[in-house]
């Protein structure tokens, strides 16, 4: 549903969330902090380190706090986001460009991070395939990204109100599918993790509202969610997925290890 396709239309919509993501992303900060303590793991110096999609540069800056000997380049598609990172990290690169097209010799990097962002990127193939390419060897990458089980009870609620004709909704990549693609991207030593959070929203909307002003609201070309299909779904959360304390959704997190 939110993550088939990556094009204009989700550029556009991460950069018009950029100023609003600090706000609504404190989930993505744990997230974060953790990835932090285990990119400290590994030993000795690592003179280049790349930040793929760093949003508006929370975590590329600590990164360059932690990593004080290192030199930190941060990156992502869309201007909204560069443009505020830019404003909010000073001592490091900043440059904006696509995940499948790193703009970056062979070997540049001996650690490439991402917090959150390999999910969104398509083709995905491409982009793993550009970040072994540009990570030197020996050199590591660690990345969190939101697996299969996330927004489970959205998804189940959605196509459980949907129509016979109306097309299931597809989901985020698997603990398996994320190894192998790492395989296939020329990455040896892969270790995925993985980890589940419940969340609670006050209603419905108000998951659907945080998900869109992340800018991660975008559909599948052939999919549109339209009022009706909105509503059932809407009743069939409620009858199921709700406790005293409001709605509740899934986020499964899986975290990513990987060396060349």
């Amino acid at each position: 549903m939110f993550w088939d396709v990556i094009d204009q239309k989700i550029r556009r919509a991460f950069s018009n969330a950029a100023i609003q993501y600090d706000i609504l992303s404190d989930l993505h900060k744990e997230i974060g902090r953790d990835l932090i303590k285990k990119m400290l793991k590994v030993e000795g110096i690592c003179p280049h380190i790349l930040d793929v999609g760093m949003g508006t540069g929370w975590l590329t800056q600590k990164i360059a706090f932690y990593f004080p000997e290192s030199k930190v380049i941060g990156l992502d598609f869309a201007s909204g986001m560069v443009d505020v990172a830019k404003k909010n990290v000073a001592e490091v690169r900043i440059i904006q460009a696509d995940a499948g097209h790193l703009p970056f010799a062979d070997q540049s990097f001996d650690m490439i991070v991402s917090n959150l962002a390999y999910q969104w990127v398509a083709p995905l193939p491409t982009a793993l395939e550009e970040g072994a390419r540009c990570l030197k060897s020996p050199g590591r990458i660690f990345f969190s990204v939101f697996g299969h089980e996330t927004f489970r009870e959205l998804f189940e609620s959605l196509n459980e109100a949907a129509l016979s004709e109306q097309k299931p909704l597809r989901r985020l990549l698997t603990r398996a599918e994320w190894e192998g693609a790492l395989k296939d991207g020329g990455f040896s030593g892969v270790e995925v993790k993985e980890e589940r959070i419940k969340v609670h929203f006050p209603t419905v909307r108000d998951l659907l509202y945080w998900i869109k002003n992340i800018g991660a609201n975008a559909l599948a070309h052939d999919v549109v969610v339209g009022k009706e299909w909105l509503e059932r779904a809407e009743e069939y959360y409620n009858q199921h997925y709700k406790d005293r304390f409001g709605i509740y959704a899934t986020f499964e997190v899986l975290w990513v290890e990987g060396q060349k």
